[in-house]
């Protein structure tokens, strides 16, 4: 656990200006996403080591804290970075590799209740953009970049990209009326 969270916070240094100590605390404090992944690795231990109660309550303050859902049964490599907590969710079978980012509003799960087993698998420096979503028994190799809003249910090899199909000009909304615009007075 204290290995895995030396890389977490080796990650989060790149991205701050103040030193050491100043930007842990600052960051235990006020950072969602360094919470959430703090209260996931205690969770994940008191669970690898079967202790009851303890990794579901704190996957459950983690929730009530940060916003991020993530089931004390995932194995999440060092390293991990989570630039805003709210709205993830990584469920039970999920395996994270090392260096890897998630961004906010990510889902992490399988495909229905019935299927609760089957769970997506990430390689090392896996860049999840956000309210992307990766569903199922999905393999995503080393390196690869899942977009904003994509939807992958199928294996993604290393180093490709997953992106949503973009919206064109002409598919905005248009609001049409039937008649004159109104008259303003």
């Amino acid at each position: 656990m204290f290995d895995h969270l030396r890389e977490d916070t080796r990650r989060l240094r790149a991205t701050k200006r103040r030193g050491a100590p100043w930007y842990v605390i600052e960051s235990l404090l006020f950072e969602t996403g360094y919470q959430a992944v703090v209260l996931h690795r205690l969770a994940h231990w008191f669970r690898s080591r079967r202790i009851p109660f303890f990794g579901p309550a704190i996957a459950r303050f983690n929730q009530f804290l940060t916003g991020a859902e993530i089931s004390p049964a995932a194995r999440i490599g060092p390293g991990l970075q989570i630039s805003h907590g709210t709205g993830i969710v990584v469920g039970w079978e999920v395996v994270i590799g090392r260096d890897c980012l998630i961004m906010q509003g990510v889902t992490l799960g399988a495909p229905d209740v019935a299927r609760l087993g089957e769970m997506p698998t990430l390689g090392d420096r896996v860049v999840l953009g956000a309210g992307c979503a990766v569903i199922g028994k999905v393999t995503i190799g080393d390196d690869c970049l899942v977009g904003v809003h994509a939807l992958v249910t199928e294996d993604l090899p290393a180093g490709h990209r997953a992106l949503a199909p973009r919206a064109k000009t002409g598919d905005s909304l248009r609001i049409s009326t039937s008649g004159p615009a109104p008259a303003d007075d």
